[in-house]
């Protein structure tokens, strides 16, 4: 299974959801974003503590977490889907980079589901 097979960026969109019926801040994922964006929002969040974290992961979920990663990354890139200002340019940036660097690698990148 490779990258691009994996999560179909349209899936990310609001536009997709709303065609599918479904009310995106009713979904777990929603609410799970807004808890991470929670604790990201504190002064005291250290992401090397996060990470350090990550081991933790049952072996399955952190290939979930890698794919989630991914789909963050193409969606960062991809400036139709937000508004863009100073406050968000840096992290639009290096996702543009970071996007070009996966598609560029897609074949080389395998996530299985096991």
């Amino acid at each position: 299974m490779k990258l691009n097979h994996i999560i179909p960026f349209s899936w990310l969109s609001y536009e997709h959801l709303n065609k599918m019926n479904m009310n995106i801040n009713e979904s777990r994922e929603y609410k799970a974003a807004k808890e991470l964006e929670r604790v990201l929002n504190d002064y005291s969040f250290n992401p090397d503590r996060f990470t350090a974290a990550i081991p933790s992961f049952h072996k399955t979920l952190e290939q979930n977490f890698m794919r989630l990663i991914i789909a963050c990354i193409k969606f960062l890139a991809d400036d139709s889907n937000r508004f863009i200002d100073l406050r968000n340019k840096g992290s639009h940036e290096a996702a543009v980079i970071l996007a070009k660097a996966l598609e560029d690698h897609k074949n080389e990148i395998y996530l299985p589901f096991i």
